[in-house]
């Protein structure tokens, strides 16, 4: 846990001025303020649900978002990444697999395939939801790897292991601020995120399993979103930003949780920092992993408890 810390503490003051992090904040801050106000995400932006322009209005937007950052961090750092064809290249296609996954238009079509009731449709859709993770995130960054990236990054810190004692105590310290998030009305609206169980009685399955299955498949996908965030925005945007990867990366992350409540939002700009700090000096993402999914199963435990009792 020291180690963790001091990693952190040594990258803030290696990193930090006041302009500079003022400067991004100040544009987050906005970029929060903007979606929430006006219901971007929800209201403009999934609208489009099952059509292509969705994918393509999260590309708009994350690319806004990653690009202004690395354009302020160019300022105050007093980079030349611009030049280089390796910024290009590795940006556009980590933005191209965000959003993909984020717009992929055929999820409703697939779970509508199998021809089931609305209880039974909506279940396919939401667990297959994190399943297609697999296809639209692991495998396009497999690849990629392989024919970009092969002996620099370790698949983006995916094979690389670290200790994960320090994490336990990490998510120890978690766990009292999300018992606290149960209290907030917002957060019981939005979790858990599996509200209902009706497909057992529907496919005359046992009570735990349709459960089971969806809350397995949301717990692992997210290994999908740190190796995107931390593994390739991090670890593999290293070789060409050096520590200031992580800034970018925090933006788009941030942008990621805004379909989510806004305190969600705004700790995911800490989480994310710390994380990606993390994964850039173990050039690992499994402690992100095992906090990612603690945190996630953690809150759907606590507000599922809430409900019930």
């Amino acid at each position: 846990m020291k180690k963790l810390v001091k990693l952190i503490h040594e990258h803030v003051r290696a990193d930090f001025t006041a302009g500079y992090y003022g400067l991004l904040l100040l544009f987050i801050a906005s970029s929060v303020a903007i979606n929430y106000s006006i219901n971007l995400e929800n209201g403009i932006i999934d609208v489009h649900v099952g059509k292509w322009i969705r994918a393509f209005y999260y590309y708009l937007l994350y690319a806004v978002g990653y690009y202004t950052t690395c354009f302020i961090v160019s300022v105050f750092q007093k980079t030349t990444f611009w030049q280089s064809k390796q910024f290009w290249l590795l940006s556009s296609f980590g933005l191209l697999v965000l959003s993909l996954d984020r717009g992929f238009p055929y999820l409703h079509d697939l779970a509508a395939w199998f021809n089931q009731p609305y209880e039974g449709y909506r279940w396919l859709y939401r667990t297959g939801n994190h399943a297609t993770g697999f296809l639209i995130i692991f495998i396009p960054l497999l690849l990629f790897y392989k024919v970009v990236h092969k002996q620099q990054s370790e698949f983006y810190g995916l094979t690389h292991a670290g200790a994960v004692k320090p994490y336990l105590y990490l998510l120890l310290l978690v766990a009292p601020v999300i018992m606290l998030a149960t209290l907030h009305t917002s957060f019981t609206q939005y979790y858990p995120v599996y509200k209902t169980n009706t497909v057992a009685a529907l496919w005359h399955w046992p009570a735990f399993l349709p459960a089971l299955i969806f809350e397995f498949l949301y717990g692992l996908d997210f290994l999908n979103v740190e190796l995107l965030f931390r593994g390739f925005f991090v670890i593999g945007m290293a070789h060409v930003l050096g520590k200031d990867c992580i800034v970018p990366m925090v933006t788009i992350y941030c942008y990621l949780h805004f379909g989510k409540p806004i305190g969600e939002t705004i700790s995911s700009v800490i989480g994310g920092y710390i994380l990606g700090t993390i994964a850039y000096y173990t050039r690992s993402v499994w402690g992100g992993v095992l906090i990612h999914v603690g945190v996630a199963w953690l809150m759907e435990l606590s507000a599922w408890a809430v409900k019930q009792f």
